[in-house]
């Protein structure tokens, strides 16, 4: 124990693995819950220890996590701040706010960190953000532009784009970019326009709540060894993801095939790419995601695994070594849901209310590939759209015979999968389909991990 002028440090030793399972949790690479009580008063003895009464709590952390702060950043670094000036946040439960930037002509950069900016006072009101470069975009109309994001009024100067540059959400700390890597901003061949994406969660509908919140991206002109880019696994979002109610642990997975992967690598003439952070994405229901890799039919170590995954606690990660990925290599992610809280079905979709099961992934070098999801068909249904809709809200979920009958027709049901980026035809007519049971996921030996170090 020392003291500073912080206050008192507390400094704990234990092994990561003990092999004890009645006793101890090991410790991972994925979120810890941290327990904590403490008395003003120091004790006595050890066998005297004071009731701590109110003064106690947990807080979610990642005690083998690698994002260390770098002792000294380089003298031409620029800010740049990317803010929502002055938005009236609407007193709706949910809302998505766009707002489009147009990039000074800095010439080409390396993002070496990002960080949210967050209007004091509105810390539980802003969820996440998502930042995006955006082709095709006239900046002398549409800079600085601001409007709801979804559904018909979203501003005609605000195209969608699904270019994904970086990813903040609620409990994120600032994210610093590995000392050889870099992610380019302002490439000559780069759109110099900018949309970003705020979701505003207002589940008390407060009033009145004005914000400038948004992200605060740190440059050098000094660049890096390696361009990074950034790729999106997981479910598309989308009211085809159903989570059933009165679940305490419903697992949903998507997947990223070796076909999607492979015409990626073809289109940017690549034989290998390095993943060396990543950032997985849940809502409310979601309490486990874990990310994995199949190469050749056969199960490798997993990507990144957060088997105590918290909602308000979710940021980029480094993982601790680069993940090699060549030609032909697979993904799946999987959520676990927690839905006992609920009576009827969880769709996917926007809401925190509603469901997403998603993973954004930082590698190098930079490919033309940008998104790698799945959604389910649920083509083993005769019924379709709104049919389909009201038949499965309409269904007994207490009843176990239903649930099972559910995944069932899951299992039965096509995936579609979604591979698009620069150079990639976007046409759902020969899009891949395939069944759950084709997936690498289902048909690759399994994974087996080291037994555990408990010396």
């Amino acid at each position: 124990m020392e003291k500073n002028e912080f206050g008192t440090v507390l400094k704990f030793v234990r092994k990561i693995q003990t092999c004890d399972s009645k006793e101890d949790m090991d410790i991972t690479e994925g979120t810890v819950r941290a327990i904590f009580a403490y008395n003003d008063n120091d004790p006595a003895s050890d066998d005297a220890l004071m009731y701590h009464g109110t003064k106690r709590g947990t807080k979610s952390v990642i005690l083998l996590g690698k994002n260390q702060v770098p002792d000294k950043m380089p003298d031409d670094v620029i800010h740049f701040d990317m803010l929502n000036k002055n938005y009236l946040v609407p007193n709706d439960t949910t809302t998505y706010y766009c707002r489009g930037f147009q990039l000074p002509d800095f010439g080409k950069l390396h993002m070496i960190k990002y960080e949210a900016v967050i209007t004091p006072g509105n810390e539980l009101n802003v969820h996440h953000i998502v930042l995006s470069r955006c082709p095709g975009i006239d900046p002398k109309v549409s800079d600085g532009k601001g409007g709801v994001c979804y559904g018909d009024i979203r501003p005609k100067e605000l195209p969608p784009c699904d270019k994904i540059v970086l990813a903040w959400a609620i409990g994120g700390e600032p994210f610093y970019f590995p000392e050889n890597i870099g992610f380019p901003i302002g490439d000559p061949r780069d759109p110099s326009f900018y949309i970003m994406e705020t979701h505003y969660d207002n589940p008390t509908q407060r009033t009145g709540v004005l914000d400038n919140s948004g992200i605060r991206l740190t440059l050098t002109k000094t660049l890096r060894a390696h361009d990074a880019g950034m790729m999106e696994f997981g479910q598309m979002v989308s009211y085809y993801q159903v989570i059933p109610p009165h679940q305490k642990a419903y697992k949903s997975n998507s997947y990223c095939s070796e076909n999607c992967m492979r015409k990626g690598f073809n289109i940017s003439n690549m034989g290998e790419i390095k993943i060396f952070a990543t950032l997985q994405h849940s809502h409310l229901l979601g309490v486990a995601i874990r990310t994995r890799h199949f190469r050749n039919g056969t199960e490798l170590k997993t990507l990144v695994n957060d088997p105590n995954y918290d909602f308000n606690f979710q940021e980029a990660r480094l993982l601790p070594k680069e993940v090699p990925v060549y030609p032909g290599d697979s993904f799946s992610v999987e959520c676990t849901y927690d839905s006992t809280s609920r009576n009827r079905p969880t769709l996917g979709g926007l809401s925190t209310q509603e469901e997403m099961c998603l993973n954004f992934v930082y590698y190098y070098p930079r490919m033309k590939l940008d998104n790698c999801v799945s959604q389910t068909t649920f083509s083993a249904y005769q019924e379709k759209g709104e049919q389909l809709y009201q038949k499965l809200i309409s269904l007994d979920w207490s009843d176990q015979s239903v649930i099972d009958e559910f995944d069932q027709k899951l299992n039965q049901s096509y995936i579609y999968q979604g591979c698009t980026g620069q150079g990639f035809t976007d046409d759902p007519a020969h899009a891949e389909t395939y069944l759950p049971s084709q997936s690498s996921a289902e048909t690759s030996l399994p994974y087996v991990p080291p037994p555990p170090v408990c010396t």
